[in-house]
Parts: C-alpha cells; structure tokens; sequence
C-alpha cells in the first residue's frame, strides 16, 4: 500500500493493546503479504467499520 502525499498527511499516531497472539496473527499476516503491521491493522479495522455500517444500515 502507497500512501498519496495528501493521504500522509491524514495520519494520526495512536498506540493500541493488543492481546500477544492477535498481535502475532497480525504480524505473521504482514510478513507473508508483504505488508506493514499498520497496514494490516488498517485493512482490518476498514473492514470492519464496513461491516458495522452495512448493519447499521440494514443490507
């Protein structure tokens, strides 16, 4: 995953608690995809912001 420039400037740090086996699964996920730990998290949490909203909407 590229970042745009203007998408960089978007970020914001924060620092989250995962559980050691989550945080291992999430690692072993980048690694063979070639991905950044913050990208897989990213991917996920994308995801799941999706799956709540599709719910929320009823479909």
């Amino acid at each position: 995953m590229i970042l745009m420039s203007e998408e960089v400037k978007k970020l914001v740090k924060t620092s989250i608690t995962l559980t050691k086996d989550l945080w291992e699964q999430a690692k072993i996920i980048a690694l063979k995809q070639g991905l950044t730990l913050t990208e897989v998290i990213q991917a996920a949490l994308k995801k799941y912001l999706e799956i709540l909203e599709k719910e929320r909407k009823g479909t």
